[in-house]
């Protein structure tokens, strides 16, 4: 009787120890798991926000440059429409 208590109690205590290792290892895949999933959302985030900036900024500068062409543009013909006059040549079209 004594033998067969002291496997019940190896049996019993080996359970639970097979069973405590089984749990913290999936405690830790767990922890491992949440700690990627929350470094790869944070680097996809930054990655989109990066991406946003840098679109925003180019099409800022063209905007500017396109802009800045079209004064130059009004500027150029105006002064060849002063240069006409003071010349004495008639404006074309007209």
């Amino acid at each position: 009787m004594e033998i067969i208590m002291k496997h019940t109690l190896f049996i019993i205590l080996a359970s639970i120890g097979l069973t405590g290792c089984g749990t913290v290892a999936q405690v830790w895949e767990t922890g491992t798991e949440v700690v990627s999933n929350t470094v790869s959302t944070v680097v996809t985030g930054t990655s989109d926000l990066v991406t946003a900036i840098g679109t925003d900024v180019v099409n800022t500068g063209a905007f500017v440059v396109d802009t800045g062409a079209g004064v130059i543009d009004g500027v150029s013909d105006r002064v060849v429409e002063e240069t006409d006059k003071l010349n004495g040549d008639k404006p074309e079209g007209k």
